[in-house]
């Protein structure tokens, strides 16, 4: 598949556009964006909040915002936050929330891959994750723009759903690799706009299959030093196509801007 980054990126940003409303549906539904400002534990796990310890008072950039439920979250903390997505439409959503919650946030619409818009040193922490490293083809440039614009000493937090899971063939009953964990992709669907329970439709998505080594190798080439790696969690999903539980749900990792 010979297309360049930013004809990939630009494919996923207008899917993640026609499936913001979706998405946003699904975030009333939940109803954690109304409360996390109050109660970061309905976004964090307790493993995180332990990492997330100081966090008030920083300077926080959070990549790959999405439906800005960290975003929320860590502002109720006391962080000055600034919320970066690739998605106009997603962040329109997350602005209109945030003021319905009266939280002053900064929104940046930019891909992760480029962050020029935002000064070398100027974060004191960078939170990414979730599921943002599966849409991101390249993978070191995201992770030397998150190094890049944190001060020296600052703290880089990248927490990703689970590679292992992304392995397994649709199944209610049993575990069958589909994929090999080393097959980083593309992988290109052709999909509706409906994230969590998509079927087949008119928008190009690709996603990529990042290992933990991958992650851990190029946040140490993003002249960063790792201080901390965790991996908790085992329960299953509805959303999920074959029964996780027992598998490890959530990969950490900690670094430090040297």
């Amino acid at each position: 598949m010979n297309l360049s980054t930013e004809e990939i990126h630009q494919a996923n940003k207008k899917r993640w556009d026609a499936s913001a409303k979706n998405w946003a549906e699904n975030a009333d539904s939940r109803g954690i964006w109304q409360k996390c400002h109050e109660d970061p534990s309905l976004v964090f796990s307790n493993e995180l909040l332990f990492y997330l310890k100081g966090v008030g008072d920083k300077r926080v950039c959070v990549l790959g915002s999405g439906d800005n439920e960290a975003v929320f979250a860590l502002t109720g903390l006391g962080a000055d936050v600034t919320s970066v997505d690739i998605s106009a439409e997603q962040l329109a959503y997350a602005k209109e929330r945030s003021e319905k919650l009266g939280l002053e946030i900064e929104f940046l619409q930019s891909d992760v891959t480029d962050l020029g818009a935002l000064k070398d040193g100027s974060f004191d922490v960078v939170f990414t994750g979730g599921h943002v490293a599966v849409w991101v083809a390249d993978l070191a440039s995201y992770y030397r723009e998150a190094a890049r614009i944190l001060r020296p000493g600052g703290l880089l937090f990248i927490e990703e759903y689970h590679p292992i899971r992304r392995i397994w063939k649709e199944s209610e009953s049993e575990l069958v690799v589909g994929n090999s964990y080393y097959n980083r992709g593309p992988y290109k669907y052709m999909v509706d706009n409906n994230i969590l329970y998509e079927k087949e439709g008119d928008l190009a998505s690709f996603e990529f299959h990042w290992t933990i080594s991958d992650m851990v190798n190029t946040v140490i080439q993003s002249n960063c030093e790792i201080v901390a790696l965790d991996e908790y969690g085992e329960s299953g999903e509805s959303w999920e196509d074959a029964p996780m539980e027992g598998l490890p749900e959530q990969f950490l990792i900690v670094a430090k801007k040297r």
